[in-house]
């Protein structure tokens, strides 16, 4: 297993501290988790040859934008759920 050594400023890491203590695991275990995390970019085969397939003014590059940033995407009769 590779180790890393990285800088980051004080008040990024009080952060780090803060989350890792709110998740109960060790500091390289969350940072390995978030890399990990922020990597995967992986979609089931066939994912975007469903773009198009549903009526909506909203495109795929928007659709993954909101997936991406956590905005709840909401049908005109259904409401909103997280």
């Amino acid at each position: 297993m590779s180790q890393l050594a990285i800088y980051i400023h004080d008040q990024l890491a009080e952060r780090l501290d803060k989350a890792v203590k709110a998740s109960g695991k060790s500091k390289s275990k969350w940072v390995a988790d978030a890399i990990k995390h922020s990597l995967q970019d992986q979609w089931p085969k066939g994912f975007f040859g469903l773009a198009g397939s549903w009526e909506d003014d909203v495109g795929p590059d928007e659709i993954m934008s909101r997936i991406r940033t956590g905005i709840l995407l909401c049908s005109k009769n259904k409401s909103c759920r997280s």
